[in-house]
């Protein structure tokens, strides 16, 4: 039986931080850095990778996750009112059940905004599967003493309770924009003195894409469909196995006609459920997947970037480092040297 551990109490309190340590402590082996960074190594019976801990201003942490967990792993929490997290899923699968939201996946590029109210449910990590994200953590009143240091306004309103359950469990599509510099965040390894100005940085930039998705306009709350468009249960999973197929097929992709019959559906149903489900078109979530696992490649190994082109689909050096600076404003080199 799996067992369960337990997170509680506003951030910054005795209870969480009495928690957070327990849950630690029986999880994996703590290593500190110069920096705060608190490096915590899962034990070989636990499973395999890290979770890492920094301290920011104003009461925030930033925690990256790079785990698989051995036998599946679960988490209840019980957080107050005013518990604020913000979490950017880069690669897996995270499985959230909260009383008031319900459940669901938090999936890759997704990207989960709690609610101003109180929290209550567990997290499942699913056996052995590898489970990368960076959150951060605080309390929505830091957040706004943080965004006042930084003479900007205070946050919008985060919306009727329907609309805040469908951000919680990562299907807001307004929220997409954020996932960028979220992800610079996970992806920089560079251990320098300006690191922390670097991470604060990135966080100023995804407060700033919160900002602006927090008053862009939601989709319905069912968080799949636009109007006049229902989706059925085999159709949504139909649709949740495309990534996939385009992924293992990247060096030849297979065309939008193709992927319909793969999934039992007309080309047009596909293009409107696809948009749907992920907010954007079959294309552009294919490019941008491949561009996130190349920019994970630049970081973590030292492929020249003609093979690293060459694993994520690209025919060419040349169109991968196109497409690489439409979509990060640098090049494969640049992006490679600013974050190893």
């Amino acid at each position: 039986m799996t067992r369960v551990h337990q997170l509680a109490g506003a951030a910054g309190s005795a209870v969480a931080e009495e928690t957070s340590a327990a849950y630690y402590a029986s999880i994996a082996q703590a290593e500190e850095g110069h920096d705060g960074t608190v490096r915590h190594r899962l034990r070989p019976e636990v499973g395999d990778g890290t979770i890492e801990v920094t301290p920011l201003r104003s009461g925030f942490h930033l925690v990256r996750y790079d785990v698989a967990f051995a036998g599946g792993h679960q988490v209840a929490f019980t957080f107050p009112g005013g518990h604020f997290e913000l979490e950017h899923c880069v690669d897996g699968r995270l499985h959230i059940s909260e009383t008031g939201a319900g459940a669901g996946d938090l999936r890759a590029r997704s990207v989960a905004l709690s609610p101003r109210g109180a929290t209550d449910g567990v997290v499942t990590h699913p056996d052995g599967e590898r489970y990368r994200a960076v959150s951060i953590t605080g309390t929505w009143t830091g957040l706004e003493s943080y965004l006042g240091g930084l003479g900007a306004g205070g946050l919008p309103p985060t919306g009727p309770e329907s609309v805040a359950r469908e951000r919680y469990l990562g299907r807001s599509a307004a929220l997409r924009p954020v996932a960028g510099p979220l992800e610079e965040i996970y992806l920089h390894r560079r251990s320098s003195p300006g690191r922390l100005l670097f991470l604060e940085s990135r966080l100023v930039a995804a407060l700033a894409a919160l900002t602006d998705g927090l008053t862009a306009p939601e989709a319905p709350a069912d968080g799949r469909e636009p109007a006049g468009l229902s989706l059925a249960d085999h159709e949504v999973a139909a649709l949740r196995r495309v990534p996939g197929l385009l992924w293992q097929e990247r060096h030849a992709p297979p065309t939008l006609a193709a992927l319909a019959r793969a999934s039992s559906m007309s080309v047009r149903r596909l293009t409107t459920g696809f948009r749907a489900l992920y907010g954007m078109s079959v294309g552009e979530y294919h490019r941008g997947q491949c561009l996130d696992r190349a920019a994970a490649l630049l970081v973590e190994t030292d492929w020249p970037v003609a093979r690293i082109a060459h694993e994520v689909g690209y025919a060419s050096a040349g169109n991968f480092g196109y497409a690489f600076r439409r979509d990060r404003g640098t090049s494969p080199a640049r992006f490679r040297r600013a974050h190893s």
